[in-house]
């Protein structure tokens, strides 16, 4: 997925699921909604699925992943994974993998609560609504969202998986474990 044109989607606003604020009816889906319960992962606790992600940017370095778990917020999480180097070389092309494993380790954490929206959303898009990012969301174009919308995309894929019992449904179906470091542990 590194062709941008290839990304492109188009969603009618009114007819979309999008999420991009955490307390708004859609904001469970946002990498930076607060869990009741942490995801465990590592020996760590991780209180949103950013901070997970940020912190299986570096599998190599545990102490690294360990400050990113403890980061008081999202923001400062993204912060520390995006400011932090150097990412592994083949980051780019492992992203969606590790961002399909998050989600899949935050559902695991919450099963009750993520099927449920999953249900609500029936079979209508899930979009991240973002004015910053065309990669993960969606920008708001008249009465559409355009983007690439791979996050709203995985939580599609995610919900496809749920409802039919997918094999491809659990955290443990993705990823070599040396990907991850101590986090698959």
């Amino acid at each position: 997925m590194t062709d941008r044109s290839n990304l492109l989607r188009s969603y009618p606003k009114n007819d979309v699921c999008a999420f991009r604020f955490t307390n708004a009816e859609w904001g469970l889906f946002s990498n930076f909604a607060i869990l009741s319960v942490p995801i465990p992962a590592g020996g760590c606790f991780f209180p949103t699925s950013e901070h997970l992600y940020q912190a299986a940017k570096f599998p190599g370095n545990p102490a690294l992943q360990f400050r990113i778990a403890q980061q008081p917020t999202a923001a400062r999480a993204a912060r520390l994974g995006r400011a932090a180097a150097p990412l592994t070389p083949t980051w780019r092309r492992d992203r969606v993998d590790v961002m399909r494993w998050v989600l899949r380790r935050k559902r695991e954490a919450h099963p009750e609560r993520i099927d449920a929206l999953l249900r609500r959303t029936e079979s209508r898009p899930i979009v991240e609504f973002s004015a910053r990012d065309d990669y993960w969301g969606a920008h708001a174009d008249a009465s559409r969202y355009v983007g690439g919308n791979v996050l709203g995309r995985l939580w599609m894929e995610l919900r496809h998986h749920a409802a039919t019992g997918h094999r491809n449904l659990s955290s443990a179906a993705y990823l070599d474990p040396d990907r991850l470091g101590a986090l698959a542990r």
